[in-house]
């Protein structure tokens, strides 16, 4: 049996922003040194006002150093829900392409920024996956998502759907039609209280599911995709790394 063929690599991004916001606080610690150093030999300060401005900036640093480790958790945490998905995606059939990573250009990255977690396409259609690795249980109440008893400040099935379209308006042109693109949330640590449950027709499923939900979803589909528009799709959004 054959798998699906992927392009990418899950979790990368973020993990780069998670090393940003690590470093750039520590230069910011750097030129401070630098700066009080300077200030404290040529100009002169007493010991007690030299002791009390580096105690303050080793508590700005160790407060700086803390905040970072803390952001950088969870980005590392992202990452790693982006990879548990991605080792599922892995699993579909020869006929299906999965992408990772791709980026957002122009206006997409002004509106949301980042990249687009993953692509998968199917015999029959094309999906928006958006990775969540919150920490559970991860209940539905109306429209709101609760994650550890917490409400989710967005819900991840708008943002979702705002990709698919804006995946939609990057592949224009490919097909006559256009290509519709269908939105999914999954949550890489199997949160969910159900495995499957359905937003205004936006599936969220727990990563467990989520194979079993595209070939579903992929086979209601009435139009198999020829292999010209598979080709020219991937194209596109390989052209954009």
């Amino acid at each position: 049996m054959s798998f699906a063929t992927v392009h990418g690599s899950p979790g990368a991004r973020v993990r780069f922003l998670g090393l940003s916001a690590i470093y750039w606080p520590a230069l910011v610690a750097v030129f401070l040194c630098g700066w009080f150093l300077h200030a404290l030999f040529p100009l002169g300060m007493s010991r007690w006002a030299a002791a009390l401005a580096l105690l303050a900036l080793a508590g700005a640093a160790w407060a700086a150093s803390d905040r970072c480790a803390r952001r950088f958790g969870r980005f590392l945490k992202g990452a790693q829900g982006e990879e548990a998905v991605a080792r599922e995606l892995a699993l579909l059939p020869g006929e299906w392409t999965v992408l990772h990573g791709i980026p957002r250009t122009g206006a997409e990255a002004l509106r949301g920024g980042g990249d687009f977690d993953h692509v998968a396409l199917g015999p029959r259609s094309v999906f928006a996956i958006e990775t969540k690795n919150w920490a559970g249980p991860v209940r539905i109440e109306g429209a709101t998502f609760v994650a550890g008893g917490v409400r989710a400040a967005r819900s991840p099935v708008v943002q979702a759907r705002r990709e698919a379209r804006e995946l939609e308006r990057a592949l224009r042109g490919i097909l006559p039609e256009g290509v519709p693109v269908l939105p999914v949330v999954c949550f890489a640590g199997n949160g969910l209280e159900a495995d499957l449950v359905a937003v205004d027709d936006t599936p969220a499923c727990n990563v467990r599911a989520l194979r079993n939900v595209l070939r579903e979803r992929d086979a209601a589909a009435s139009v198999p995709l020829d292999a010209t528009s598979r080709d020219g799709i991937v194209a596109a959004l390989l052209a954009r790394r």
